[in-house]
């Protein structure tokens, strides 16, 4: 598993990103708010936990977790002191009939990833912004990306017990790798306090717009200034 710094300048308030299968921090480098450090796990072809210390300090933590990064997030982020988390387009349960990817379909695209490449994978997952990202989705060699899918789908697969309260849950209903139904499924059944928000055009790919992240965050009111009457 890799942590990579995307900014890291003493800032009061962190962001995490947990990123999807195949990803690195390219995925969100132009999500940029000023005044927040940004941290990016992803490469989970080993999966260790994150040292509370390494994110200690800050005054909010926020954790945007996407696809299988949400699974990933329920094992690499306990006993942290999130302020928000955000579970996009994924389940901590991401290899289920009802609630994430059928294993079936799963183990279908494994094999055809194996003898195809990954292209038309990428293609389904970006939509729109494939073009955008395409020239940094090939700088992590394809045998790794074809280890860590295979040890997603193997260690998704033992059971644990979910810990992570989350705030939100983002749906992308034109995501076609987490089937939105299966992912509504778990956000109302297992976990009703958790918000829903349904975006009918987002593909599984969740920050073509940073707003999705932006509109997020904690904004400071400004002091209203006291009016005197004469």
């Amino acid at each position: 598993m890799e942590q990579h710094w995307i900014v890291k300048e003493r800032n009061r308030d962190l962001i995490v990103f947990a990123l999807g299968w195949a990803s690195d921090f390219h995925a969100v480098a132009h999500i940029r708010p000023e005044g927040y450090d940004i941290l990016c796990t992803d490469d989970y072809r080993t999966i260790e936990s994150v040292d509370p210390a390494t994110v200690a300090g800050y005054r909010r933590i926020y954790l945007f977790a996407w696809s299988f990064g949400v699974w990933v997030s329920e094992l690499i982020f306990r006993g942290i002191p999130f302020y928000k988390t955000v579970a996009l387009n994924g389940t901590p349960l991401p290899v289920n009939n009802r609630y994430g990817i059928p294993p079936k379909s799963f183990a279908v695209t494994l094999k055809g990833i194996a003898h195809t490449g990954i292209e038309a994978f990428n293609r389904r997952t970006f939509g729109d912004f494939y073009d955008t990202i395409a020239p940094w989705l090939e700088t992590r060699p394809f045998e790794e990306k074809y280890e860590e899918l295979c040890n997603l789908f193997d260690a998704s697969a033992k059971a644990y017990r979910p810990s992570i309260t989350w705030s939100e849950a983002v749906i992308g209903l034109q995501d076609i790798i987490f089937p939105p139904d299966n992912v509504k499924a778990y956000w109302t059944e297992e976990s009703p306090a958790t918000e829903v928000q349904l975006c009918p055009g987002m593909p599984h790919y969740p920050y073509a717009d940073p707003a999705i992240v932006l509109s997020r965050l904690h904004t400071e009111q400004p002091m209203q200034s006291r009016r005197h009457e004469r």
